[in-house]
């Protein structure tokens, strides 16, 4: 029974005898005709010449092999031809075989499990006749196959491909058959050259398949990357702008609007240095599992990047009920998260947008929700805002003031004031604490509220803080060329958390000191409770290190943070500084001055002086004098001066008598 593949039949068209495929079982007894001589030239030479193209044509390697196989009997008339695969282990393999009807046999043995040893690696591509006796040490189902006992001669090529032998093509004729062609040995070599390009085409046919399914699953896995958050699995910012854009054209079809919220995580950073990155990444997973669970099944909740979250609103009909949503988004925020250390407490400041007929892409509704978000970030934590115009002109204010804090440095626009600090019994003056302002060419002179939040938000923060380090040293070592008997009046400088970070801080300090002459004793650091548990490690550390060569270190704004007691004793601090949000309603409220008397019992047992701050009134000078307080700043005593007006103070305070 033949292949009735157009392949086999156009090879086989050129031949007389019938070939027995290996999947046929018959009768041995059955002989069929030999083949008529007269036109087997004819034949082989159609047969050599139509080979490439068949090979070229089959879409699979085995039935290539068989149909070459199946021709070669044909038009050689041979009783057997056979071709072998020899894999890298040494194993060789029958691929192919195809008997005349002379050597037709039945087995039930499948030919895939025909292997034998074959360590055969010559890449010698010559053709040569061999006796089949010689195989005889060949397994017995593979012998019976190729009837290694009723075979006179035989005719093997090797099949040599890319430079490696891949396998035998063999033929084989029984004695009574009529003899080889002369040519035969030829032929063998031409159609092993032949199949070895064959074979070599369908390895690279293979190999780009399988490049094709690797491209196929990278592009798979790039476009999952693309479409979802590594890390919490939620839709990727790619989703949510392919979402926003489809949303947008059915939004211009239909009165509803849309909407886009995104949410910020108050004070990551925080948890992050306290906990650690990997429970920040856990309370990160959480909060957008909860988010996703918590909120109707209609919103697009994606991982907006860092801490940041985004919500797609869909239909928001108007700013009230996206506020509803927003809300709503708080509410599911304020349960404590497990860190698996301890239960984690999360605010979250919101800003959100609605489509306007103005937008004509998403990333204009989204900068609108950026802006929304800003600015509440800017009014403190747990806040909520909807986008209104006006907010854009206050960024581009923004925009412009940031552009001028770059340069304000350069162009020596800062200066520092300086308000003292007195002794509140005798109101003598002990210091001062330098504050700056910025000499704005064209709005006049800015506090600090109008650009420390911007300095800090941009990183300028630090260059401003070394400035006003560096202006208050070189001014005290002024004083001091002055009156070499001036008192030992300290300076009070700020530091920003990201200025107290800094790998180098006590080198820096030092540096100052030693550049201006001031002893470090004249030098008192002012950092806030944030500061110090955003790293407490790095706080130790760098606290120890100021305490070292004799910086004081005075711990700011006492009472507006977190207030831990805990704190006060990890730390090497030198001044407690109390808020005046408790100074100021000292007259009226005992729950305030039981708070203050507190304070003060308190920072004496750990061994530090006190000074309150906002001191405004007589009577609140009094009171904290009851109390024991020792020092205090206020309007009560002086506003912040100017460099000329603080000389005058010292002079009016030590020198007066100098001076008459």
């Amino acid at each position: 029974m033949l292949k009735s593949s157009a392949t086999t039949n156009l090879l086989l068209s050129a031949a007389t005898s019938t070939v027995i495929p290996y999947g046929t079982h018959v009768n041995p007894t059955n002989r069929l005709s030999t083949p008529d001589p007269s036109n087997s030239d004819q034949s082989l030479g159609q047969f050599i010449a139509d080979l490439p193209r068949y090979i070229h044509q089959e879409p699979v390697l085995e039935d290539m092999l068989q149909t070459t196989a199946e021709g070669l009997c044909h038009v050689l008339g041979c009783d057997l031809v056979a071709i072998s695969h020899i894999y890298t282990e040494g194993r060789a393999q029958l691929k192919a075989i195809a008997y005349s009807t002379r050597a037709a046999t039945a087995t039930d043995h499948a030919l895939p499990s025909l292997q034998w040893e074959d360590t055969n690696r010559s890449t010698d591509r010559q053709a040569q006749s061999f006796d089949p006796l010689s195989w005889a040490n060949l397994p017995a189902d593979v012998q019976q196959w190729l009837q290694i006992d009723q075979m006179h001669d035989g005719i093997v090529a090797p099949l040599v491909c890319e430079g490696q032998r891949w396998g035998n093509l063999m033929g084989f004729r029984q004695a009574h058959s009529r003899p080889w062609p002369a040519n035969a040995i030829d032929v063998f070599e031409q159609t092993a050259a032949q199949v070895a390009l064959g074979v070599n085409l369908f390895q690279l046919k293979q190999q780009l398949l399988r490049e094709q399914s690797q491209r196929q699953q990278t592009e798979q896995l790039l476009a999952h990357i693309r479409a979802f958050d590594l890390l919490t699995g939620l839709p990727s910012r790619q989703q949510v702008l392919q979402a926003l854009s489809q949303a947008m054209q059915v939004s211009d079809l239909a009165p509803q609007s849309i909407g886009v919220a995104l949410l910020n995580i108050d004070r990551f950073q925080a948890i992050n240095n306290t906990l650690g990155h990997k429970a920040g990444d856990q309370l990160l997973m959480d909060f957008g599992r909860r988010l996703r669970h918590e909120l109707d099944p209609s919103l697009i909740v994606s991982h907006w990047g860092g801490d940041e979250f985004a919500v797609v609103l869909p239909s928001m009909a108007n700013p009230d009920t996206a506020m509803v949503v927003a809300t709503t988004l708080q509410s599911v925020i304020e349960q404590p998260f497990d860190s698996g250390q301890t239960e984690v407490f999360l605010t979250a400041c919101i800003g959100f947008a609605l489509n306007q007929p103005s937008h004509h892409q998403p990333e204009q509704l989204i900068q609108d929700a950026e802006t929304a978000l800003h600015h509440a970030k800017s009014q403190g934590m747990a806040k909520i805002f909807g986008f209104h115009p006006t907010m854009h002109d206050q960024m581009v204010v923004r925009l412009q003031l940031e552009t001028a804090l770059r340069k304000a440095i350069d162009r020596q626009e800062f200066v520092l004031v300086y308000q003292p600090i007195v002794s509140l019994a005798e109101v003598n003056l002990v210091g001062f604490e330098a504050l700056v302002r910025w000499q704005h060419p064209s709005l006049g002179l800015l506090s600090p509220a109008d650009f420390i939040p911007l300095a800090e938000e941009t990183g300028l923060i630090v260059a401003l803080d070394q400035w006003g380090l560096q202006t208050a040293c070189k001014q005290m070592r002024q004083w001091q060329d002055r009156w070499p008997s001036l008192p030992p009046l300290t300076l009070s400088v700020n530091l920003s958390s990201r200025h107290f970070a800094q790998p180098n801080l006590a080198q820096q300090v030092q540096a100052c000191l030693e550049a201006a002459g001031v002893t470090a004793d004249r030098l008192k650091l002012e950092i806030t409770e944030s500061t110090l548990i955003e790293s407490t490690t790095l706080a130790k550390t760098v606290l120890a290190e100021l305490q070292q060569f004799g910086v004081q270190v005075s711990l700011d704004d006492f009472g507006t943070g977190y207030s831990s007691l805990n704190y006060l004793h990890q730390f090497e601090l030198n001044t407690l500084k109390i808020d005046q949000s408790f100074i100021a309603p000292l007259e009226a409220s005992t729950k305030k001055t039981a708070i203050v008397q507190a304070i003060i019992t308190l920072a004496y047992a750990l061994g530090m002086n006190v000074i309150a701050e906002g001191v405004e009134t007589l009577a609140q000078q009094q009171i904290l004098t009851a109390m024991q307080c020792e020092y205090g700043q206020g309007y009560l005593f002086a506003k912040p001066l100017s460099v000329n007006d603080a000389t005058r103070l010292i002079e009016q305070q030590f020198f007066a008598e100098q001076q008459a």
